[in-house]
């Protein structure tokens, strides 16, 4: 703690920008959150933090985030982004992940930042054949990796380790992979899939594999790096590997509720996939499950954190714990109710229902 010093968080509304943002607050630091005009989830942000209202891409919005009194030190960690799990090129996803971050680096540059930390993805890392597990990279190449997102993420982040190289801004990067746990007010993507699973929603899963980790160890990690992240450099925060079927067994075994009865094979689960496209495509409805949702579940999803680990002190606690421990947050929200929690005698039906990781990706 220093009274010196504020944490300028971009993100502070979502799920690891709040979480961040509590545990600074936590040991006492003093906190400055970045929330976009009228965001719903702004409640969700500590009552401790201040809140300055902008986007990433209003620079006018930025000066006003970054205008601090002279004698305070300034730690920015830039976590908002536009999450998409649709391979297609979107513009608005690259004006703020990538543009918006440029715009971070500028106003870190402008008001001598002490150190930038940005919140990449492992999806920015090139993908290596299964079986190796994936390590941090010393640069970034959009058209190495799958999807807009994981573009978008490459690009912002090949942007942070130019401006440490070339204009002596103290920034690294970290690479998270998935997110799960407590505290998700805003119920992503992830977290809607383990509810669909308590309450029997989801008849049929994917033989594939994803890599969560707890938010609050996420968190943790972030800010080691903020705290004795190496300029110039990335690390990976991550999980075990961790298959579709091991991970809703888990599940089933600490809600009680019923398990999925059959997982669909990668070649399967394909042609599913791309008939959901082409009937999203007639109806212009939201497809339940894409071609790309099964890469991501089939692709190598083995990452080394031990970088992270030995630099930082990260480390990730077991799926059990975080399961577990969101369960009992899920049910003391009342977003689960007592009744889905045991469901050994009900029969599932609802044959239109989402296949389990369509979206986990």
């Amino acid at each position: 703690m220093s009274e010196n010093r504020i944490y300028l968080i971009t993100g502070a509304a979502g799920f690891l920008g709040g979480t961040i943002a509590r545990q600074l607050i936590g040991r006492g630091e003093r906190v400055r959150a970045f929330v976009l005009p009228n965001d719903p989830a702004l409640k969700y942000v500590p009552k401790e933090a201040e809140i300055v209202e902008g986007d990433l891409t209003d620079m006018e919005s930025l000066e006003q985030f970054f205008n601090v009194p002279k004698d305070l030190e300034i730690i920015v960690l830039h976590i908002a982004s536009i999450v998409t799990v649709n391979p297609d090129f979107n513009q608005k996803v690259m004006d703020v992940n990538v543009g918006g971050t440029k715009n971070i680096i500028a106003m870190c540059k402008k008001h001598n930042a002490a150190k930038l930390v940005y919140c990449s993805s492992t999806g920015a890392i090139p993908e290596l054949p299964k079986g190796q597990a994936i390590t941090e990279v010393s640069s970034f190449d959009d058209m190495s990796v799958q999807g807009c997102y994981s573009q978008s993420k490459a690009l912002a982040s090949q942007a942070v380790l130019d401006a440490a190289k070339y204009m002596g801004l103290n920034a690294c990067i970290v690479h998270p992979s998935g997110i799960l746990g407590p505290e998700d007010y805003a119920v992503g993507e992830t977290t809607k899939t383990l509810i669909d699973i308590i309450e029997g929603k989801m008849p049929a899963g994917i033989n594939g594999s994803f890599n969560l980790c707890d938010v609050r160890d996420l968190a943790a990690g972030t800010i080691a790096a903020a705290d004795k992240g190496r300029s110039g450099e990335c690390y990976i925060l991550a999980n075990e590997e961790v298959s579709f079927k091991d991970f809703a067994k888990m599940v089933c075994e600490e809600s009680g509720c019923k398990k999925i009865g059959m997982f669909l094979p990668i070649w399967a689960a394909n042609i599913m996939g791309s008939s959901m496209e082409h009937k999203a495509k007639r109806t212009g409805e939201k497809p339940l499950m894409t071609k790309f949702s099964v890469y991501n579940l089939a692709r190598n999803n083995r990452f080394d954190s031990s970088k992270a680990e030995e630099e930082l002190g990260y480390s990730a606690r077991s799926y059990r714990k975080t399961i577990r421990d969101e369960i009992k947050w899920l049910k003391d929200t009342g977003k689960i109710s007592e009744q889905s929690e045991n469901m050994d005698n009900v029969e599932i039906v609802e044959s239109d229902k989402p296949v389990a990781g369509a979206n986990l990706a």
